[in-house]
């Protein structure tokens, strides 16, 4: 079994600590192997108390430490830095104990622990602190180290210089204190979240209050510090100021809102201008189409007055000349809504009775109608009402109905039927004839377009159909064409939903 002295031996440089002993009187030492390498001494080779004290860069501290030891007889202890006789630099933590005999020291022992690394690991530490401060105070945004409660622990000169107040009366308070009260909630809420482990870090915008009163807009990025056990220890907190940079966006904000103002109202300008160009463009295809009809109706009328040696039937025909005069002044009325400048697209509807409208269209063409012995049917329900621009309908059936007169097959006796009913909640309208019909699949792609005939009359100019289909449209409807050469033509009017 080992003895106490053997086992001594063999831990003391587990723990690599070094043991010396130095005979006062003698001058004799004893170094263990943990000395000898932090001396950096040989084997058996050793030096003086003279010469080892001058190993200590304070030698004076040295000495004084074992003065201390003999006069009092009590353990000292104390860090010092020595040079190796190799020249390294060494610090060293010295434990000194002094011996009697007959009440004269004799001897002084004790151990020799190389702290280099510690103290290196401290000096380092220090270090960081005094930069991280002296970045701290010095920063040119605002910092603070906050309290998981939200009191200031520390704020920099920044800080206070952007929230106007002295650094007493700003650690007197607590974050929540200053911020405005819109954005406290977000602020609260991403702070338990960091605090949760939720996320690592958060960053926002928010206002805080200028001790005048005055609204700071500051970016915020908050991180959390924890200890070693992971528990939350403080809030760093890195302020900037960015009150111009927000006013900056606001003005730029205004302005864009201002232009989308501007190109709103240039839009809608143009929209106004658009439409009563529109107008302007109907107004002329009707004055120059549609009042053909009620003229050329007017002078058939009053060649066939003339001509006419009946009584009754004169009579009559002065009376469906009347009512043309009166559909024309009305006509005139309904261009003059066109072309108001003022006019927008609701105040030109108006409630129309479609059997009504229909019939005075009857009547303005029956003089066409008797000369062609046509017969017009008329299958509209009496209650059928429609929203619509009086000049647009009545060009729409004065212009289809006129057609179907002028391209009558002259072999049969002309029938025009206009009916009208419901599709899915959708008002419909059919104007049919037994004419002479169209080749769709020669003309239906160029049916509506403008100056387009198809039947070689020389008194046939294109414009009917183009301004239906324009006015339907321009009304939001439809119109379709179904036709067999030979045969006759349907138009069908499919009226913008709820219209009726």
């Amino acid at each position: 079994m080992s003895t106490k002295l053997d086992l001594y031996q063999k831990v003391i440089p587990l723990a690599h600590l070094g043991v010396w002993e130095r005979n006062i009187e003698k001058d004799e030492g004893y170094w263990n192997s943990v000395v000898r390498e932090i001396f950096e001494v040989g084997p058996v080779y050793y030096l003086d108390l003279e010469k080892t004290i001058g190993l200590y860069s304070d030698a004076a501290a040295i000495r004084k430490l074992i003065d201390n030891a003999i006069k009092t007889g009590e353990p000292e202890t104390g860090d010092f830095q020595i040079t190796t006789t190799s020249g390294n630099i060494k610090w060293v933590k010295v434990y000194i104990k002094a011996g009697f005999e007959d009440g004269k020291c004799t001897v002084i022992y004790g151990t020799l622990e190389d702290i280099t690394a510690q103290v290196t690991l401290v000096n380092s530490l220090a270090e960081q602190q005094e930069q991280f401060h002296h970045a701290f105070d010095y920063a040119p945004i605002g910092m603070a180290l906050v309290s998981t409660r939200g009191d200031w622990i520390k704020v920099n000169k920044m800080l206070c210089q952007m929230l106007g107040r002295e650094e007493q009366q700003l650690l007197k308070a607590t974050f929540q204190d200053i911020t405005h009260p819109d954005d406290l909630d977000t602020d609260l809420q991403q702070m338990h979240q960091l605090l949760d482990g939720q996320i690592a870090s958060y960053q926002m915008d928010k206002r805080y209050f200028h001790e005048s009163g005055n609204i700071i807009w500051a970016s915020l990025h908050v991180t959390l510090v924890r200890n070693q056990q992971g528990q939350p220890l403080y809030f760093v907190s890195q302020i900037q100021d960015i009150t111009e940079r927000k006013k900056h966006l606001d003005r730029l904000q205004a302005d864009i809102e201002e232009r989308k103002l501007l190109e709103r109202e240039r839009t809608q300008a143009l929209e106004i201008i658009n439409a009563q160009n529109e107008r302007l463009l109907n107004f002329a295809h009707i004055v120059s189409h549609n009042l053909r009809s009620h003229a050329g109706n007017i002078q058939m009328l009053t060649d066939m007055i003339l001509k006419e040696e009946d009584v009754d039937e004169k009579n009559e025909l002065i009376s469906m000349l009347g009512i043309n005069a009166v559909n024309l002044q009305q006509t005139l009325l309904h261009l003059n809504e066109v072309v108001d400048v003022n006019a927008t697209g609701a105040e030109s509807l108006k409630r129309l009775n479609l059997v009504r409208e229909i019939r005075k269209i009857g009547a303005v063409l029956s003089g066409s109608l008797k000369q062609a012995s046509a017969e017009l049917s008329i299958k509209v329900a009496p209650a059928i009402e429609i929203e619509y621009n009086p000049a647009y309908l009545e060009s729409i059936l004065l212009n289809l109905l006129s057609n179907g007169i002028k391209y009558r097959n002259p072999e049969k006796a002309l029938k025009i039927c206009i009916q009208a009913y419901m599709n899915n909640g959708q008002l419909i309208l059919e104007i049919e004839d037994n004419g002479l019909g169209i080749n769709l699949d020669l003309h239906g792609q160029k049916i509506f377009g403008m100056y387009k005939t198809f039947h070689g009359n020389k008194d046939a100019h294109g414009i009917g159909l183009f301004l239906v289909k324009n006015q339907v449209e321009a009304m939001g409807g439809n119109i379709t064409v179904e036709s067999n050469q030979g045969e006759g033509t349907i138009f069908r009017i499919e009226f913008k939903k709820n219209v009726a």
